[in-house]
């Protein structure tokens, strides 16, 4: 395993050997392909639980829309992230869980533990569901059934515990495991500003949750067929979030400008993904979309933190039925995230499925409420699809041009040629050398750790002495602008 790897990954590393062994030998078009077949189980295995949860089945498919549109669940499904693994396998083990907790059976609560194993092995949040299967048959039996819970549990336990002995005993902990995981995840919450920073992230969770669950929230709108009592109960905390996320937000806003996105990761307003090239890359989508998303993201936000909250007041409705084994593991992932170095967007994801059935049981969705929500979905994938057309366009420039370069005999490790690039030439060569330097516990400082005499870039406007180009390749899509990446050289003054 690469020294760069946090996540467990394991199950995403036979998965892509798969792929690459049916494609012939190692291919990058295979291991996204292989990607991409989890990319498109995930919705159905999400539809899948929403209707074991009893959630009529428009809505269950209105949510595997909202989930196969949402732009990081389509940008990481392009990816070799372990994002998309762990979301398949997380739905795949919590409709099982479901179903052996709803019907008493113990071979589907042995099918959700290995497919709990699965989820772990592809990232170590899979831990939190056998807890969650566990928490939610104590609920549901008012008592703690040995047989039952061991069965849920047992596989998953045991799987923990050989891959934790196996990683830091045979393999050995990779670089990126011991800063991200252990060093950074106890820095994170021994800091005196993690309360403060704790409070920020859960507020940048809930609106990013609002707008991600957009189309659901806009269907039960629609349908309006909320119970009245429940309505006024409900409209307090909504009232409460609503100030708690619009204060800070229009404060933000007015003064310097701040808006959606809050966080980084995979969405930015200059593009979708990681814009890792120097220079102006040209926008694909208007500005004002951002300030219309920076405006509704409270209102959304507060519906999707009064339901979370509502869940906390009122844990009794969650202890008979089977949602709550879904509740109780974004409950217990959310503690995980808490705690990790940094709050990434693409760390959300995970989340979606169960704020979307928060969403679709307050009641059944009507014929014009699914197809406004429909619309809104339309409008996601528009986006997503536009920016992720875009991404791909111009990192086919970006390697085509950088590998022009090393035809021409310039030695790949000698260009700069963004995140990507250096992860694949540089990385195993830099790091010892970063940690020579005694910056070892410096995530990036490997970035620089090897002089570059060519840097590839969106534009030739740099300075400190001007630049010469020794290479181009535009790109252009159907749907979006023209732009160039350009191969430079610094001139030395």
């Amino acid at each position: 395993m690469s020294d760069w790897t946090s996540a467990a990954a394991v199950v995403p590393i036979y998965w892509g050997a798969l792929f690459s062994k049916l494609a012939g030998g190692f291919s990058f078009t295979a291991l996204r392909i292989s990607t991409l077949v989890f990319g498109v189980a995930s919705p159905l295995a999400l539809c899948w639980v929403l209707r074991e949860l009893d959630i009529p089945r428009p809505a269950a498919v209105l949510a595997a829309v909202v989930l196969a549109a949402n732009p990081l669940f389509i940008h990481l499904s392009y990816t070799f992230m372990t994002d998309v693994f762990y979301v398949s396998l997380m739905l795949a083990s919590l409709g099982f869980y479901a179903y052996g907790i709803q019907r008493d059976s113990a071979a589907s609560l042995w099918v959700g533990s290995a497919f709990a194993a699965a989820a772990y092995l592809s990232r170590q949040l899979g831990i939190t569901l056998p807890i969650a299967a566990v928490f939610a048959l104590v609920l549901r039996h008012r008592a703690f059934p040995v047989k039952t819970i061991l069965r849920a549990a047992l596989l998953p336990a045991a799987v923990v515990a050989i891959h934790t002995w196996w990683l830091s005993e045979v393999h050995g902990l990779p670089w990126g495991f011991r800063l991200n995981v252990i060093h950074g995840g106890l820095e994170t919450l021994l800091r005196s500003s993690a309360p403060a920073e704790l409070w920020m992230r859960l507020r940048y969770a809930m609106l990013y949750l609002g707008v991600l669950t957009l189309p659901a929230l806009v269907a039960v709108a629609v349908t309006g067929r909320l119970e009245a009592q429940r309505a006024r109960r409900l409209a307090w905390v909504y009232v409460a979030w609503l100030l708690v996320l619009g204060g800070p937000a229009l404060f933000a806003y007015m003064a310097d400008g701040t808006g959606m996105p809050y966080l980084a990761g995979i969405i930015h307003r200059e593009g979708i993904g990681e814009i890792a090239l120097v220079g102006a890359k040209p926008l694909v989508t208007p500005q004002w979309v951002f300030g219309l998303v920076t405006l509704l993201a409270p209102f959304l936000g507060a519906a999707s933190g009064t339901l979370w909250t509502d869940v906390l007041l009122n844990p009794r409705r969650e202890s008979a039925g089977p949602g709550a084994v879904v509740l109780a593991s974004g409950l217990f992932m959310a503690a995980l995230t808490a705690a990790t170095v940094q709050l990434w967007d693409e760390y959300l994801l995970v989340f979606v499925p169960a704020s979307l059935y928060l969403v679709l049981r307050e009641g059944p969705v009507s014929v014009r409420g699914w197809c406004a929500g429909a619309l809104v979905c339309a409008a996601m994938l528009g986006y997503a699809l536009r920016e992720q057309a875009d991404y791909l366009a111009w990192n086919v420039a970006r390697w085509s041009v950088g590998r022009s370069l090393v035809d021409a005999g310039v030695p790949a490790v000698e260009i700069e040629g963004g995140f990507e690039w250096m992860g694949w030439y540089d990385f195993e060569k830099a790091l010892p050398l970063a940690i020579a330097a005694g910056r070892e516990d410096e995530l990036f400082a490997w970035v620089t750790a090897l002089p570059d005499r060519f840097f590839l870039a969106f534009d030739t406007d740099q300075p400190a002495g001007g630049v010469r180009v020794v290479g181009t390749a535009p790109y252009r899509t159907p749907w979006g602008p023209q732009g160039t990446v350009y191969a430079l050289e610094p001139i030395t003054p």
